[in-house]
């Protein structure tokens, strides 16, 4: 493992770290929301989501490098607003899918940065299979929303 990280190793360490974050996210909305058929749904994003992280780990450690993770810390104090938000909300659900709208937004947001572009390259399909696990989240939340 080298100690420098050349610009592809860095966009695909972002996007592991950007993928576990969601799956967690998910594993832990599904765990406190009452609904069950929510708590299914977050399953399997979360689900889906830990599959394309183990591709991108797999392509990292291809390159010689080793996996980067989500920062704890972080992770528990923005679930925890997360609970908080979905505790103080009159739709728990409606609320937890909001936030997960809004992630997925963030994580958009980081596929569509220029310095994520150099993991095409390499491997073409990763970003384009992100993006597109994006668009049926969405889809899926937008649903379970309306309902």
């Amino acid at each position: 493992m080298s100690v420098l990280r050349n610009d592809v190793q860095v966009a695909l360490n972002d996007l592991h770290v950007a993928l576990l974050e969601s799956a967690d996210h998910y594993r832990y909305a599904a765990e406190f929301v009452t609904c069950e058929l929510a708590s299914e749904l977050f399953k399997t994003l979360a689900e889906a989501r830990d599959l394309l992280a183990s591709e991108a780990e797999e392509a990292i450690r291809a390159r010689g490098d080793l996996p980067s993770v989500p920062d704890p810390d972080r992770e528990t104090g923005e679930q925890l607003l997360q609970r908080l938000e979905a505790f103080f909300s009159a739709d728990e659900a409606a609320d937890v899918m909001a936030q997960g709208l809004e992630r997925e937004a963030e994580f958009e947001q980081l596929l569509n940065a220029p310095q994520m572009q150099v993991i095409d390259k390499n491997y073409p399909s990763m970003r384009r299979a992100c993006l597109q696990s994006i668009d049926v989240a969405r889809e899926k939340l937008n649903a379970s929303a309306a309902h």
